[in-house]
């Protein structure tokens, strides 16, 4: 795996003799570009107990970068519900969500609107490709600088979630990029599990759980202080190896 790295040094800049052009950078959402995580798991706590369930932080952490289906199933058999469509718990659970955020009880994730602000100024296109709903995303899109995404990859957008490569292979298609030139940004492991099987770097940055090592995957406890110029550098670093 790739180590993590002080983002303090001076590196090249993306594409000269000792790095690799950065192609684009694809970002999810809850967790990473955002602290949505405690909003959804608000979102939990409120409805479970409506269906006659108990829930708990275990529970809740295990749901970290699923499909929303695929977590609506767990909340149902958790509550021992089969009366019950997932797609309505899903439904339930963005209700809240989305009002959470239009509220403005949303926070970013430390250095992250910092680095899109300089991806921005290098002219490296960023996309956002989350497990959470069109509708979702587009009140959090909303409360950004105009043009800040070029693309936004939902998952009621796609037909096989992460951990399948599906959502960033088409991020990347849409961005008209070469996916091995993408960096993805991620704070699960389906989220990362399927950065990399679309054949991204991806930087692994530690919120809620730890996410294994991996061959082409770059650790971090922050992305505050982080450079472009260190992005190519771990891409080519990951070429290289």
């Amino acid at each position: 795996m790739l180590t993590d790295s002080s983002a303090t040094h001076a590196h090249p800049a993306p594409g000269d003799q000792d790095g690799r052009p950065v192609a684009a950078v694809l970002w999810d959402f809850d967790g990473t570009l955002a602290d949505s995580e405690p909003l959804w798991m608000n979102a939990e706590y409120e409805l479970v107990p409506t269906l006659g369930g108990e829930w708990n932080d275990e529970h809740a952490h295990s749901l970290v970068g699923n499909a929303l289906l695929v977590s609506a199933q767990y909340i149902l058999d958790v509550c021992g519900r089969t009366d019950i469509d997932p797609a309505w718990v899903v439904d339930q659970l963005t209700d809240r969500v989305v009002e959470q955020i239009v509220s403005g009880e949303v926070a970013w994730r430390p250095g992250a609107l910092e680095l899109l602000g300089k991806l921005h100024e290098h002219n490296i296109p960023c996309a956002l490709v989350s497990a959470s709903y069109r509708r979702m995303l587009d009140a959090v899109v909303d409360r950004l600088p105009e043009g800040t995404f070029a693309s936004v990859v939902a998952g009621d957008e796609v037909t096989k979630g992460k951990p399948d490569p599906e959502p960033y292979l088409l991020a990347a298609e849409h961005l008209g990029v070469d996916p091995t030139r993408c960096i993805v940004i991620e704070d699960s492991i389906p989220g990362a599990t399927s950065g990399n099987a679309a054949g991204a770097l991806v930087l692994a940055v530690r919120n809620l759980i730890e996410i294994p090592d991996h061959p082409r995957r770059v650790q971090l406890s922050t992305l505050a202080g982080v450079e472009v110029d260190q992005l190519g550098r771990w891409l080519a670093e990951a070429a290289d190896a």
